[in-house]
């Protein structure tokens, strides 16, 4: 019986924590050790990734979880000033972030943790989950003998970070955004719901959304997409032709990239009369896990660790709002859709297709985002991608994170859900986003943190 990837994560987590609790027990008040180890945040964050997936949020609404929650951690350590600096003022509408008094006893990394946990707690459903958590990393920082007063002090401080955020994160617009529905056009070349679950549009007004570091939505458009036309010479007709005809001829590595790098967060199966669904990582989390991997190579500290991981979760938020803005300017229709009406009615992809507009490619956007960041922060972001293995797919391995991000793009088209020039210029989006953020980064995060 294939084992759950939700029930397995959870039993992973718990394990890391005895290994870390087993070793605090050894040597009494190493809180210290204990509490600044990077692999306590890289945890926390992969729990975080799977309550996400538990909880089945869209990759749009992922991006915002893992984007506050990670920056309320990196304001908090950013009052270590000898590490990090505050991003007030570089990120769009942050300011008064709680700062501690000059007599406040706190454990910085401790705190941020904390923070994080109270953001993403607030910010998912499964509240006794993420209680669980909190309970046992302050389990963990009294049993590694952490004194009373630094442990009051920066719950106390972690908790004032993560209310403030969480209250700036109240005028980003999205609870406004809530039931949004798209309206269908029902012209020619124009987006419509494809099989096997003709779901509506997934989040059309999430273009409205505040930005974290860019100008606007529109701040690096796309070209536009190519001329809709079905008359067999056209240029968008051969396009559409290219994605069936590589579908049809996908080798056995193609069809390993594009299952890898798929990350359905509700996979809609039918068999027969019988229907169910399957939950995986979406393209956001998926990448938070990269983003640990390449951290544990490079023995990144607690702060770069935080520092790597706030940087590309805020890259892949706005990532998400710029591509959507495209997506739903132009409104193509998917090459399925596309396929079965002018060229074989019985041709299907091989991955399924998700339900919002085609141009362009959002996991392409966001992946080169993510690279571009650690890319910038890391002088070596080779890796072995190890986070498909609960899903059944063997590891990938990568000499930079860009030669992922090239792979994930083409993993779109092999899977027939894009088109080859969404994907192209998606990836070119992505990384103007990441060099962005890397901009708005102060000069300490990064060159110094290389």
């Amino acid at each position: 019986m294939k084992r759950n990837p939700v029930f397995s994560s959870m039993l992973l987590f718990t394990v890391v924590f005895v290994i870390l609790f087993s070793s605090c027990t050894q040597k009494k008040n190493d809180y210290v050790k204990i509490m600044h180890n990077p692999f306590l945040y890289n945890d926390v964050v992969h729990k975080l990734n799977y309550v996400i997936i538990y909880d089945i949020f869209s990759p749009p609404v992922a991006a915002r979880v893992f984007a506050y929650s990670n920056l309320a951690a990196y304001e908090v350590l950013a009052n270590n000033k000898d590490h990090l600096s505050s991003l007030e003022g570089k990120v769009k509408g942050l300011n008064n972030v709680p700062r501690p008094a000059a007599n406040a006893k706190i454990d910085y990394p401790f705190a941020s943790i904390v923070a994080l946990i109270k953001v993403g707690n607030a910010l998912t459903f499964s509240s006794d989950t993420m209680k669980l958590l909190a309970d046992s990393v302050k389990s963990l920082a009294k049993d590694a003998g952490m004194p009373d007063d630094l442990f009051d002090g920066s719950v106390q401080f972690g908790n004032q970070v993560a209310d403030s955020i969480l209250s700036w994160s109240k005028k980003d617009n999205y609870a406004q955004t809530r039931g949004s529905r798209f309206t269908i056009s029902n012209l020619e070349g124009h987006w419509t719901p494809t099989p096997p679950g003709y779901f509506s549009a997934v989040e059309p007004k999430w273009p409205t959304l505040r930005c974290m570091v860019m100008d606007s939505a529109n701040m690096f458009p796309p070209p536009p997409p190519v001329p809709f036309s079905k008359d067999s010479a056209s240029e968008f007709y051969k396009m559409a032709k290219e994605v069936m005809v590589t579908g049809n001829t996908l080798d056995s590595t193609k069809k390993w990239i594009a299952n890898f790098w798929d990350c359905n967060s509700f996979k809609l199966h039918v068999e027969g009369h019988a229907m169910f669904a399957t939950k995986a990582m979406t393209p956001g989390g998926h990448w938070m896990e990269v983003v640990g991997t390449i951290c544990r190579n490079n023995n990144a500290d607690f702060y770069k660790t935080a520092a790597a991981y706030t940087g590309a979760s805020i890259g892949i938020y706005d990532a998400f709002i710029c591509c959507w803005f495209t997506k739903y300017k132009f409104d193509v229709l998917r090459p399925e859709t596309y396929i079965n009406k002018y060229i074989n009615q019985d041709w299907m992809p091989y991955l399924q297709t998700p339900p919002f507009p085609e141009y362009n490619s959002a996991h392409s956007t966001i992946s080169a985002a993510a690279a571009t960041v650690l890319g910038s922060m890391f002088k070596n972001t080779a890796f072995r991608d190890s986070s498909e293995r609960e899903w059944g797919w063997p590891d990938r391995s990568f000499k930079t994170s860009d030669e992922a991000a090239v792979e994930v793009s083409y993993s779109r088209f092999y899977g027939g859900i894009h088109y080859k020039p969404s994907v192209l210029t998606a990836y070119v989006q992505g990384k103007q986003i990441g060099n962005l953020v890397m901009s708005k980064l102060n000069a300490k995060e990064a060159k110094s943190l290389k």
